[in-house]
């Protein structure tokens, strides 16, 4: 698989990305070496890459319910 770095806004986040990212990679080389067929491990990988996405969006959701609220902006006319 290539390396796709997508840039996300906090250090932290980018971490746990890094790191979910390779073990997603790290199972799909153990699919690989384990002879699991290639549909079977397909759908593997596509859910296990489903699956990060949604623990990072829960992480950045997470991390803005808890940062304190942000002044709101007035427009005057």
């Amino acid at each position: 698989m290539g390396e796709a770095r997508v840039s996300m806004p906090d250090d932290h986040l980018q971490q746990r990305a890094d790191i979910l990212a390779a073990r997603v990679e790290a199972l799909a080389e153990a699919l690989r070496a384990g002879g699991v067929p290639d549909e079977a491990a397909a759908q593997l990988l596509s859910r296990a890459s489903a699956a990060v996405l949604q623990a990072l969006n829960l992480e950045l959701l997470l991390e803005r319910a808890e940062a304190p609220p942000q002044p709101a902006v007035r427009l005057v006319a």
